[in-house]
């Protein structure tokens, strides 16, 4: 068996759990609420979101509890880009599309 190097494991003190293997998310899937606090989490660490969300986030695989508190996943990121950039150009995507 191999020892886990640093690029396998990412950031020291950020160990994410691997995504859930669910079906992809849509955007349209999630409440104004749910976009609204993804955003936010996809700016940056200090945004403060209601507990019963961030649950929902987690077991969707959109986000990951962390020491300091609940933070964006790939998966969540990914997301969120993906629905700002084809905001931006004003297309639809495939998660649009789910």
């Amino acid at each position: 068996m191999r020892r886990k190097t640093r690029v396998d494991r990412g950031p020291k003190g950020c160990e994410e759990a691997p995504a859930p293997l669910a079906s992809p998310i849509s955007w349209d899937d999630l409440s104004s609420e749910e976009q609204t606090a993804l955003k936010r989490m996809n700016r940056g660490p200090g945004h403060v979101i209601s507990q019963p969300v961030g649950e929902r986030l987690v077991a969707l695989g959109l986000a990951v509890e962390r020491h300091n508190g609940i933070g964006i996943s790939r998966q969540g990121r990914e997301l969120v880009i993906t629905v700002l950039l084809s905001a931006r150009e004003g297309t639809r995507t495939e998660h649009d599309a789910s």
